[in-house]
């Protein structure tokens, strides 16, 4: 038993440093863009990946906050439980994000879509949608990346032996990405606030 835990960790430290920094950067370059033009982000994904999509909205939303910015506007589109059977029940459940994205999605917003598989039809849809309205398409992928890596802007390959490892991944990023954001923001509370010295020296 030990030895099996043993070997997934060494698994999970491999796969950490595997993952692309070139890659990455391409998503952060994208989601600070979308910062400083105060564009939405919009965050899903299913089962394991829906609570990371929630837990990375959560954290964008609250956890970059510096006083003088403005906020991170991160939305997960997977917490309507009732707009989600509304869609699943009326329809199919492979509209269930791309309906929600369709009233809310503008020019210049980011999608992030995150899917171990890249094959998920619900955000395939999605991200055909946000193409449709000229959003920005990320995707957070396991090792293969399916339809999606061949779909969205910028993607992450989550090079994991296993689903667990790839959602191990997919979390690992949602925090990188949140520290990176809350980077740029205090960056930007900063130089608001250098600029309004200066003017009020004048």
């Amino acid at each position: 038993m030990l030895h099996s835990t043993v070997a997934y960790f060494h698994d999970v430290e491999r796969m950490v440093r595997s993952i692309s920094l070139p890659q990455l950067q391409n998503v952060l370059d994208i989601l600070e863009d979308a910062y400083y033009k105060e564009k939405r982000i919009f965050i899903m994904g299913n089962g394991g990946s829906a609570a990371t999509a929630s837990h990375l909205a959560l954290d964008l939303a609250k956890n970059t906050i510096m006083p003088g910015a403005p906020r991170v506007k991160a939305i997960s589109l997977t917490d309507h439980v009732p707009l989600l059977t509304a869609w699943s029940n009326d329809t199919a459940y492979e509209h269930v994000f791309a309906e929600q994205l369709a009233n809310l999605v503008e020019p210049g917003d980011v999608t992030i879509l995150i899917s171990t598989s890249g094959n998920s039809v619900n955000v395939i849809r999605a991200a055909e949608l946000a193409k449709e309205y000229q959003a920005a398409t990320i995707a957070l992928l396991g090792a293969r990346g399916g339809k999606l890596r061949r779909m969205v802007d910028a993607y992450v390959l989550a090079p994991g032996r296993n689903i667990e490892q790839e959602e191990d991944a997919h979390m690992i990023l949602a925090h990188v990405i949140t520290r990176h954001m809350r980077g740029v923001v205090r960056s930007y509370a900063l130089e608001q606030a250098e600029a309004a010295a200066v003017i009020g020296e004048r």
